[in-house]
């Protein structure tokens, strides 16, 4: 990736705010000095809520005298109170910000309008509403260009540019570039125009319109070179080497990536020479120059040390040992180097640990630690690597406590937050081996564990058996599966399944958005006959190869990796055109860690209180139609769970906000409403219209009634409950190295014991058998059998009234809580 002039693409600078001083119209006010010496005091000791009702009364103040400059300022210190409380009042920051700017507006006071833009635009900047944030700028240019301030108008530009380049906006960011270009050479800053020059070469790699891209980085180059700009020539070097890198052309990046080396060895910038020097060792790679790639990147790895780079250190040992399993088969030197990368990768993430939990204790609530997940996701190639040189070597089971390890870390580090447990070292969330053997020996169940070690080509699994003994390891050469069967692929064959159920529901009555569809076209009941080929070949692929080492008498729990996470394995069919279900109960985990964790969970009491959720109320904007059958699916829910001990929740009074209190007490949850991806749509909490009452509410929060996966992070759980979502596509997210990013990850994370989810629609009469069919077995779960059991049944008993896996297969049950053989 090319590096960017960071001073073109700053965020909008919040320049100081104007003093009374500043302000020409006579203080007429009685202790205005006063109180605004003491707002300030208090901005400055963060004291947001005192500081924020002195300049409100100040403002109330300078309005009563007609002042609106003097009310302008301090409303606008106002918003920045509200700004510093929190986001959630952000929608009052943002009305204090524009009466204040229709004030300062009004008075045709120029420095106080731009002092208030410049606050506006970094405010939607950081609430990522780009068009806001743009707006506030092309009025900023405006202002500037009233005024001539060249350095002002060219800060702008920058920022514009900037955020094109961030919304990958490429073309826009040219033109930007170009205008900053055209003015920065009629004031003749040449240090500017250098930089304008490599963000220019930039924007035009990313429109793969490498000639003009390199043409831009050569003058960028030659401009650096007459200016003696080391630094400068150091940049125009790299981003002309990786210019030719993306276009496959090592030999002539490996020239100006040395020349990058020679540059910064000069500057005596040691992290700068070290990234060249691992960019070096790729381009070296790829000529085969395995011996100078090596050496390249030992050279690269030193440097990282003598800085302390502990994340470069990470990430150059894993492309070492990537470079010593590929290009040298060393598989002993492989496995060292690798091993060294996680072990600096572990301290890395428990420092990110003690920061979440410092967040925690501080303000008891918990985030969906994206910093982890983005963490986990960029380093994932390191454990995969390992796993490699580890089964090379015959060590099948260092190689699954590696897989395991790489994964889910991030969930894991929320359910261990959320039942109070702590860690005492890098290693201590390491799972062994043997530890997942006795896992499986105590909940009685078969763990199977995937690794896509290479997409389509190559799949490690792990069988770890409720009986004991060593994990039995298999290897699927997906690559040659794929040539017997015309071609077919993992990845193809998820894929076109989807596609498929997702036709097949474009005439059913489901829950969530509506697809589109042909409304000349007659409803289609899908037939159980269909042959979805599909699923045959993902059984030859993911079961077959394990089947024999899967006891029906045991539960299974497939612990999948990568794509494997949206495979409905319930439904996929041996050769004689037999579903799974038919003969194992199963359920999934993200990793066996979770696993183990909510298998303890299962030990916690179980209470009878129960909360159902049922058609809710929608906002219209939304344009979902109303599911009766989801009314009618609750009430039965009630029925089987006990009336009495359930608290059912429909229409208007399915608020969001109430929903969310009913949840701290409840065991078992259910929802019967529409949903997506990441999203369940509740009744939402609007004014009500009565002044007098509103007034005596205690200053109630508006919402929309969306309950969005990142909400449910700041949730806890006590009652440890199992949750149900009879609602489209609930088990569905992005699939990362921490598992789905979806709505059951919210619930595990807030205090699940058990998530059961949908990967595909939830058509109205089907998803209510089933459902029904669950709970009525499900109560039982807890004494004797499992979920898992339950699941089998209830998918067993619903086939024979809606045979196809449409109705059926879409669902999956995350955790299989039986407090009978609950973790210690």
């Amino acid at each position: 990736m090319p590096e960017v002039a960071q001073e073109l693409c700053a965020d909008p600078t919040l320049v100081k705010s104007p003093t009374p001083e500043d302000i020409d119209a006579p203080i007429t006010m009685d202790d205005w000095d006063s109180i605004f010496k003491q707002a300030t005091a208090e901005l400055e000791d963060e004291n947001w809520d005192d500081a924020g009702e002195k300049w409100y009364t100040l403002a109330d103040a300078a309005h009563e005298a007609g002042d609106g400059v003097k009310e302008a300022l301090c409303r606008g210190h106002v918003a920045t109170c509200f700004i510093m409380l929190g986001t959630e009042y952000a929608r009052e920051a943002q009305t204090h910000y524009h009466h204040a700017l229709a004030l300062a507006e009004e008075a045709d006071d120029h420095d106080l309008q731009v002092d208030l833009l410049n606050k506006m635009a970094g405010f939607y900047s950081r609430l990522g509403e780009v068009h806001r944030t743009i707006a506030c700028l092309n009025r900023l240019l405006e202002l500037h260009d009233a005024s001539e301030d060249t350095e002002a108008q060219l800060h702008v530009m920058g920022s514009l540019a900037g955020i094109s380049y961030d919304t990958e906006d490429y073309e826009m960011a040219v033109r930007h570039y170009m205008d900053v270009l055209e003015r920065a050479k009629k004031i003749g800053d040449n240090e500017l125009i250098g930089k304008v020059y490599c963000n220019l070469g930039i924007a035009h790699q990313e429109l793969e319109q490498f000639d003009k891209a390199i043409e831009f980085y050569s003058q960028s180059l030659e401009l650096a070179k007459e200016l003696g700009n080391k630094e400068m020539e150091g940049l125009a070097y790299s981003n002309l080497a990786d210019a030719y890198s993306t276009q496959e052309e090592y030999d002539e990046a490996v020239d100006y990536l040395e020349q990058t080396i020679n540059a910064y060895t000069e500057l005596g910038d040691k992290s700068a020479e070290g990234k060249a020097r691992a960019e070096l060792s790729i381009a070296q790679h790829h000529t085969e120059e395995n011996d100078a790639a090596i050496e390249s990147m030992e050279q690269a790895v030193k440097l990282a040390q003598e800085v302390d780079d502990k994340m470069a250190e990470a990430e150059r040992l894993m492309q070492l040992g990537s470079l010593k399993l590929v290009a040298k088969n060393d598989n002993v030197s492989a496995e060292s180097l690798l091993d060294q990368s996680i072990k600096v990768w572990r301290n890395i993430a428990l420092l990110m640990r003690r920061q979440l939990l410092s967040e925690w204790q501080s303000e008891q609530q918990m985030s969906d630690n994206p910093r982890a997940v983005s963490f986990l996701q960029q380093h994932a190639a390191a454990y995969t690597m390992l796993q490699k040189a580890l089964v090379a070597q015959n060590k099948n089971n260092l190689a699954l406590e590696a897989a395991e390890e790489g994964r889910a870390k991030a969930l894991h580090d929320l359910m261990v937050l959320c039942d109070d447990l702590e860690w005492e070292t890098p290693e201590a969330n390491v799972m062994s081996c043997t530890g997942m053997q006795e896992l499986a020996q105590q909940q009685q169940s078969t763990i199977v564990v995937y690794s896509m070690v290479e997409p389509d080509q190559l799949l490690y699994i792990w069988t770890i058996s409720a009986a004991g003994g060593e994990p039995v390891f298999t290897t699927v050469d997906l690559e040659a599966l794929s040539i017997q069967h015309d071609g077919n692929t993992v990845n193809g064959a998820v894929q076109k399944l989807y596609e498929t159920m997702a036709a097949l529901s474009t005439q059913m009555s489901c829950r969530g958005p509506a697809q589109a569809s042909d409304e000349d076209v007659s409803p289609q009941i899908p037939s159980a006959d269909d042959e979805i080929a599909e699923l045959k070949y993902l059984y030859t692929a993911l079961v077959a190869p394990v089947i024999g080492q899967l006891p029906v008498d045991k539960d299974v729990v497939f612990v999948p990796h990568g794509v494997l996470n949206l495979v409905p394995f319930a439904a996929l069919k041996n050769e004689s055109g037999d579903a799974l279900i038919k003969s194992h109960a199963m359920s999934v985990a993200p990793s066996v860690r979770t696993f183990g964790a909510l298998a303890s969970r299962a030990a916690a009491p179980v209470s009878d209180a129960a909360l159902v959720v049922a058609n809710p109320d929608l906002l219209p904007q939304f344009e979902l139609e109303p599911l009766p059958g989801c009314e009618i699916e609750g009430q039965a829910i009630s029925e089987i769970l006990g009336a009495e001990n359930t608290k059912v929740l429909s229409g208007p009074d399915a608020r969001m906000q109430v929903v969310v209190q009913e949840m701290q007490n409840a065991s078992m949850m259910h929802f019967a409403c529409h949903g997506q991806p990441g999203i369940l749509y509740l009744a939402p909490t609007l004014p009500t219209g009565d002044v007098e009452e509103e007034e005596d509410e205690e200053e109630e929060q508006y919402d929309d009634g969306l309950l969005y996966r990142e909400h449910l992070h700041y949730l806890h759980l006590p009652a440890k409950p199992s949750v149900v979502l009879s609602c489209n596509y609930s088990a569905a997210g992005s699939i990362t190295e921490d598992g789905i990013l979806g709505l059951p990850r919210g619930f595990l994370a807030a205090g699940a014991r058990s998530v059961l989810s949908t990967l595909w629609v939830a058509p109205e009469d089907s998803a209510t058998e089933l459902m029904k069919n669950w709970h009525t077995s499900a109560k039982k779960a807890y004494t004797e059998g499992s979920h898992a059991k339950s699941l089998q049944a209830a998918m067993l008993k619903t086939m024979d009234k809606f045979a196809h896996p449409l109705h059926w297969a879409g669902y999956v049950l995350f955790g299989n809580p039986s407090q009978h053989k609950a973790s210690n």
